[in-house]
């Protein structure tokens, strides 16, 4: 059995944040002994319950500058590793925020320190540029949740990374997903509703402004569309993005505008019942290190359009997902309109889709991880100078 923490930055539903408290569970069923580790603004939980050990750490209110807001956060972070001292064979960091403080307090808690990198960030700022080399630079392993991910990390950073990516739970998102009439009164949808449903809200890597024309283009067609918009907790300001979205939202025709519901984050049995209650997940992102939803969505019944770029294309293909260039406004509205008008596509395809999505398990991620685990933890024993005497 190891020893095994956790760390991630939020408590808040980002992909990063869904993947550590999923790997947690899956290395704790799987039988080691794990805990879980967050930086949580004061009062805020998890954003679901999690079946191992959560440890929160207090986050204050921050600055709005960037480079300031991590060095807080960092700082932060430290600060409560250094109160409550954990011991584990590995530290095990989901984020280049955790990663820094760990490196920061490792003298203090023994084990190995590992990162895995969901996606290599282009920081204009020095600052936040060295934390995120930092984090890769000095971690005792490093993991990439794509291939795509792992060429940048080689390229950027001249290092190995296993590559190790996403699972899924079908039967816990089905299990807990809200019932489909509270679903209904809770976000607007109608009797005879088109539900389009998009995860990660407003921001420019998500193709925001690409997907709102789309959509538009696609509601002359389907007139019954209903397009909602979960998510968006991010540590990143995306204010003037956000403003962009909504001047061109005002443009476009009122019976468009009132069909386009911008939730924010949605609790976990709400975004399973929004998959359940939506025909197609639009994601159309121009940057993603994994893409998280695209398996959430397949295995709940919800067909996808998505980017036909890496790392999408590493796991789908036109047999199981509608794959349109994210610079193509038309591409994505003809996908659309294709999943809703023709329903033989849309099930062969979806039927393709949840069998693709059956695949990708935490199970065996969380194994693929244990092997790693086990590796380091090997060399690093016979490094050590007193295992060679």
């Amino acid at each position: 059995m190891l020893s095994i923490g956790i760390y991630t930055y939020s408590t808040k539903p980002r992909g990063s944040v869904v993947h550590a408290v999923s790997l947690a569970e899956a290395l704790r069923f799987a039988g080691h002994d794990v805990t879980l580790y967050a930086l949580s603004k004061t009062g805020d939980t998890l954003f679901r319950p999690a079946s191992c050990r959560v440890c929160l750490f207090t986050a204050g209110k921050a600055p709005v500058e960037s480079g300031a807001l991590i060095r807080q956060r960092i700082d932060e972070f430290a600060t409560g590793l250094r109160a409550q001292r954990p011991q584990h064979d590995i530290h095990h960091a989901q984020d280049c925020l955790a990663a820094n403080a760990l490196l920061e307090a490792r003298a203090e808690l023994g084990g190995s320190v590992v990162r895995t990198v969901h996606h290599v960030e282009a920081f204009e700022d020095a600052y936040l540029a060295q934390c995120q080399r930092r984090s890769v630079e000095q971690a005792d392993r490093v993991f990439s949740v794509s291939e795509l991910t792992r060429r940048e990390v080689r390229a950027e950073f001249g290092r190995d990374s296993a590559q190790v990516g996403n699972g899924v739970d079908g039967e816990r998102l089905r299990a807990i997903a809200a019932e489909p009439r509270s679903i209904a009164k809770r976000f607007g949808i109608e009797a005879g509703d088109r539900v389009v449903l998009s995860v990660g809200g407003i921001e420019p890597r998500k193709n925001s402004l690409r997907a709102l024309a789309a959509v538009a283009n696609a509601f002359d067609r389907v007139p019954r569309l209903r397009w909602i918009i979960a998510g968006g907790a991010s540590i990143w300001n995306h204010d003037d993005y956000r403003q962009r979205f909504q001047e061109r939202l005002s443009e476009l025709p009122r019976d468009l505008q009132r069909r386009v519901n911008i939730c924010g984050v949605v609790t976990d049995p709400e975004l399973a019942g929004l998959y359940a209650a939506s025909e197609v997940l639009l994601y159309p992102s121009q940057r993603e290190g994994f893409g998280l939803s695209v398996l959430e969505a397949l295995c709940s019944g919800t067909n996808v359009v998505a980017s036909n770029v890496p790392p999408f294309t590493e796991y789908l293909d036109a047999e199981c997902a509608c794959l349109v260039d994210p610079d193509s406004v038309e591409a994505m509205s003809t996908a659309l309109v294709r999943l809703l008008r023709e329903p033989n596509f849309a099930k062969q395809l979806l039927c393709n889709g949840e069998r693709r999505a059956a695949l990708y398990s935490w199970t065996r991620c969380a194994a693929e991880h244990v092997a790693h685990y086990r590796a380091l933890l090997a060399k690093t024993v016979n490094l050590c100078p007193a295992a060679q005497a």
